[in-house]
């Protein structure tokens, strides 16, 4: 093991190999279905934009959504197009990943290690999804690679690079946001060498004017800029006292919220990815360099990280462990800049090639399960399409899966107990059915319903790729 792994010009054409089967999988195993609310706004946009409509919601995700126009052209299914776009976006990251670690390494092994990190397993999955987080981590490690260049060259061109690659960073994923701390630390060196406040003055002209290139392009697709702050204050106003999932608006004490984002969303899911065997070898890899003292990060990459840590942790869905993705890639990073700066011994070598082929066959595994099984959102759709029988059913959010399917029975969206009750008055001799979810939001209102409700049946698929809806139980409701 030492003797391949160890010799330069090998390891080169293993990581090649490695990274050429890791981006044939993703594309082949990308997934074609819009299982979730969010996927079904991403898809619908690549056939009619329209933030009012909800293709997609606020704020739009012009990049993202262009990017996936684009595959269009190639791919039928716009479910798949997206997912294809964010496999080949994610797949060109190895570029500046390899760039960042020749600071410290040899290309050979700088390629080694982003082998490493990109075949982590979740983020492979999430990747493969027709959402914006994969194209959102890609252009994350653009944008981590003009910080540094920027910080290496002394040219004020080279202070824009950043600020264009944030435009189109927020113009894919806004909650990647925090990650702009990494901008004020540049800002902050230049002033202590240059010390001009018209130099940071132009800098923060060239931020605003790249952002408002996608504002204003949304604002235009929107109809005005006045719809779009309305948009705006809405979404925000339902994301953080609503339905958002943040502490804000959630029920759990701190310290539950806080144990089960990091050691639930970030090891056991983001690392380990549920699987006991990677769990075993990451901590393995984590006690080899536990007496690591010195960081092999720049300060500004340890800042944002931590902002974004935070906003992670209190401002985003704690039930939806995909906002940990740029936690677990920069994770990663540490964890194996760290253990590979060390004496490589015939040990060291066969660890990290165990978890290189336990995380890529753990995430094939799961890309094939998400690609090849209907989602459970479609299994309920299809299962009720088939029926004879007149019935109408009442979900929370998947009825915008069924509307994307063109279902021909009566859904709708419930979220309170007084209007189901008045509702259903409607249906008086049709087969009444709810989802899980309504139900647990009924009993979260206070409302028993032991003697109204029968479990029916329940649909699986794989809760890694959607730990919200990828079981969902059919109830029947009975007067």
């Amino acid at each position: 093991m030492k003797h391949f792994l160890g010799n330069n010009r090998f390891l080169s054409y293993f990581s090649f190999v490695i990274l050429t089967v890791l981006f044939l999988l993703e594309i082949y195993y990308a997934s074609p279905y819009a299982a979730t609310w969010d996927q079904v706004d991403f898809a619908l946009a690549l056939d009619r934009y329209d933030l009012l409509a909800m293709q997609p919601h606020f704020p739009g995700y012009p990049y993202f959504v262009l990017g996936g126009m684009f595959v269009h052209a190639f791919v039928d299914n716009p479910a798949k197009a997206l997912s294809v776009f964010n496999v080949i976006a994610l797949f060109s990251a190895t570029v500046p990943i390899v760039l960042l670690l020749k600071k410290h390494f040899s290309t050979p092994i700088s390629l080694f290690i982003s082998t490493l990190i990109q075949s982590a397993s979740y983020v492979m999955v999430i990747a493969g999804q027709p959402m914006s987080d994969g194209a959102a981590l890609a252009v994350l490690w653009w944008y981590f690679w003009s910080i540094e260049s920027a910080r290496s060259r002394d040219a004020w061109w080279m202070r824009l690079l950043p600020l264009a690659l944030l435009s189109i960073l927020m113009g894919i994923r806004l909650s990647y946001a925090p990650f702009a701390v990494a901008i004020l630390c540049l800002w902050y060196e230049d002033w202590k060498k240059h010390r001009s406040i018209s130099r940071l003055g132009c800098f923060l002209t060239a931020a605003a004017f790249f952002q408002f290139i996608w504002i204003a392009a949304v604002a235009v697709a929107e109809g005005s800029f006045q719809s779009f702050f309305k948009l705006a204050l809405s979404f925000t106003s339902g994301h953080f006292a609503e339905w958002g999932g943040t502490a804000a608006n959630g029920m759990q004490p701190l310290w539950e919220r806080g144990s089960q984002f990091f050691f639930y969303n970030i090891l056991w899911t983001g690392i380990a990815s549920q699987n006991v065997i990677l769990l075993f070898l990451y901590i393995m890899v984590w006690a080899a360099v536990w007496r690591m003292r010195t960081s092999p990060f720049p300060r500004w990459l340890l800042v944002s990280g931590f902002a974004y840590f935070l906003w992670a942790l209190f401002a985003q869905n704690i039930e939806k462990p995909r906002h940990i993705l740029p936690l677990v890639h920069l994770g990663l990073l540490y964890g194996w800049t760290c253990y590979i700066r060390n004496h490589m011994s015939m040990c060291r070598w066969g660890l990290a090639a165990a978890v290189l082929a336990v995380q890529l066959a753990t995430g094939t595994w799961h890309l094939r399960e998400q690609a090849l099984q209907l989602p459970a959102t479609y299994q309920l759709a299809y299962d009720l399409q088939k029926s004879e029988e007149r019935l109408v059913l009442y979900t929370w959010e998947e009825t915008r899966v069924l509307q994307y399917l063109n279902v021909d029975f009566p859904h709708k969206d419930v979220l309170h107990f007084s209007f189901f009750l008045q509702d259903k008055a409607n249906y008086r001799h049709v087969k009444i059915y709810l989802t899980d979810h309504v139900v647990k939001g009924f009993q979260a209102q206070g409302v028993s319903l032991s003697r109204h409700v029968r479990k029916v049946k329940t649909y699986r698929s794989s809760t890694l790729a959607d730990p919200v809806y990828g079981n969902v139980t059919l109830y029947e409701w009975r007067n």
